[in-house]
């Protein structure tokens, strides 16, 4: 066990925990999240502390931390700010090692919580207890069954790590990625990051295994040359996709009064994810839109893209948008235009966009999507109006029923054959060619297109709505394969 795997075990994989404010009222924190703690099926020793109560949720209390039959890996303190360092003392005699503060009220509210929130770190370090917070929503640690969290979320384990400076955020991230039926290792809402802070957490990401990606919401650093010099070495091994918030006055104000974070350069941070391979977003969708597609799509050679749509103004739409995100819509060779013209009918536009005009259908489509992959001047493709590429009975039979506003039960089961035997015809392809395929189409049904992106995701592939939503992810794809590239090859770091 390497020396940060070691340091984050009682955090992330704790045997025992004592939960510090347990309360009997359901409607306190202390009840409502020790409830889902319960609920979530932790597997280790759970000991709440209650000085008044003999139980709470069927669970023994007990009167203080020095009355603990053993020393808890984990204390969750939800307790007022100013009991917290009597506390947290007391947990360093037992010997704890690791601590989670989701009260409020330190430096976030002023200098008096200032003054609190520095005796608590003193305490800590002077102990050898990590802390995550205060004043956030806790952690979920999957290998564990372990849900600390405010809200009640027990999201399947899976392969996305979530680390946000915000509680809230942290939340909706994991929701995005609920949607599309994946799952999480960790999630970490790190609040005022008193004693941890976010290259910590980065450090430790790096090496879990059970994190491919890292998907992060920040306000503002303690430590920038830190967090630079951490991230470097992170996003040579996973990719880390971070929003970064208080890019104006407006919003900074808010991020100090938040969290009590400092929001700095928007300028300089942008240079810094150049400088590091951090691949940025704008949005929650954004930001979920790119981990997503690099879960299991190969990162493009370059940023020449190909197009393939069932109707020319989507594909205009598409040239666009991947022009404006800095891809290179390439244009065709000859010998690509001649296979596409034997699965073409003779109106095709030739050129890229290519538009099967209505023309091709089926296997057919299926065959020019690997025609377009098979050329050597595209590092990808992007997918628009997926329904022509299914068998072509499924397809055309399904496109009336849509039309009528009423799909059959078993019409709809025999879609969802024909999109999964299509979705696995294009990670087929996508494993030859080593290239992504970027899928962005609407079926005309929001419930179907809900299933189609669950489909799509257990299957690997990428499923957006809107090409502008392809195009953009398509780039990120494209800078961080840049980045991995540039990266020096004598480096023992790079892969």
């Amino acid at each position: 066990m390497s020396e940060i795997i070691e340091k984050f075990e009682p955090l992330f994989n704790p045997r025992s925990i004592t939960f510090i404010g347990a309360s009997a009222s359901p409607e306190k924190w202390g009840s409502i999240i020790l409830s889902h703690i319960i609920t979530g099926g932790f597997r280790g020793k759970v000991y709440p502390i209650n000085p008044r109560e003999k139980e709470i949720l069927g669970l023994r209390t007990y009167p203080d931390v020095e009355a603990l039959p053993e020393p808890p890996d984990l204390a969750i303190f939800v307790i007022p700010s100013s009991q917290i360092p009597s506390v947290l003392e007391d947990c360093a005699r037992k010997g704890i090692k690791a601590g989670i503060v989701i009260t409020a009220g330190f430096a976030e509210v002023g200098a008096e919580g200032e003054k609190l929130q520095q005796e608590i770190v003193r305490i800590a370090r002077e102990s050898g207890m990590i802390l995550v917070g205060p004043n956030c929503f806790g952690i979920i640690s999957r290998p564990c069954s372990l849900s600390t969290t405010m809200p009640p979320l027990y999201p399947k384990q899976g392969p996305f790590a979530i680390l946000s400076q915000s509680g809230n955020v942290a939340v909706t991230i994991a929701h995005k990625l609920i949607d599309k039926d994946f799952g999480i290792s960790r999630l970490i809402s790190y609040g005022n990051e008193a004693d941890l802070h976010c290259e910590d957490y980065l450090e430790y990401l790096a090496e879990d295994t059970e994190t491919k990606v890292i998907l992060s919401y920040v306000e503002g650093f303690k430590d920038g040359r830190k967090f630079f010099e951490i991230a470097k070495k992170v996003t040579r091994r996973k990719p880390i996709v971070m929003l970064k918030v208080g890019y104006t006055a407006a919003g900074a104000r808010a991020a100090r009064s938040h969290t009590s974070a400092l929001a700095g350069s928007d300028t300089t941070f942008d240079a810094a994810c150049k400088q590091t391979g951090i691949i940025r977003a704008r949005s929650v969708d954004e930001m979920s839109d790119i981990g997503v597609a690099l879960l299991n799509q190969p990162l493009p050679k370059g940023k020449r893209v190909g197009i393939l749509t069932a109707g020319g103004g989507l594909g205009v739409l598409a040239a666009d948008a991947c022009a404006y995100a800095g891809l290179n819509v390439a244009h065709l060779p000859e010998d690509t235009i001649g296979e596409l013209n034997a699965l073409l009918p003779p109106w095709w536009n030739h050129d890229n966009p290519v538009d099967l005009a209505a023309g091709a259908f089926g296997t057919d489509a299926v065959k020019a999507i690997e025609a377009l992959l098979r050329c050597h001047s595209i590092d990808g493709m992007i997918l628009l109006n997926l329904i022509v590429a299914l068998p072509i009975n499924i397809g055309v039979l399904f496109r009336d029923d849509l039309a009528s506003g009423s799909v059959p039960q078993e019409k709809l089961r025999a879609f969802e054959d024909g999109m999964g035997q299509l979705f696995d015809q294009l990670m087929a392809l996508v494993t030859k060619y080593d290239k992504p395929i970027i899928i962005a189409t609407e079926l005309e049904s929001e419930n179907i297109d809900v299933k189609a992106k669950k489909m799509a995701g257990q299957k690997g592939l990428a499923y957006y709505t809107q090409p502008d939503r392809a195009a953009l992810v398509f780039s990120r794809l494209a800078q961080y394969a840049e980045y991995l590239r540039n990266l020096s090859p004598c480096s023992p770091s790079a892969p």
